[in-house]
């Protein structure tokens, strides 16, 4: 959970890279504020824009959108 107007810092420890993108797949609507993560390679870190409106973000990786593992949401209160 996050207050509005929190950035949220995404770390790739992995060694395959990710594009961290706003649901819905393959569209990235719900909150572009995630999009500005984009891709990030192994080790790269990025923000998110500011999460400003009260709500549940959620997010996945585009290029593997049905792997559990790389899907979360966050929570702006």
């Amino acid at each position: 959970m996050v207050a509005p107007g929190a950035r949220v810092l995404f770390i790739n420890n992995h060694a395959q890279r990710h594009q961290m993108s706003s649901d819905p797949h393959p569209e990235h609507t719900d909150c572009p504020e995630i999009n500005q993560v984009g891709l990030l390679t192994q080790g790269q870190t990025r923000e998110t824009g500011n999460l400003v409106a009260v709500r549940t973000c959620r997010f996945h990786d585009h290029d593997n959108p049905d792997n559990a593992a790389l899907r979360g949401r966050i929570v702006i209160r």
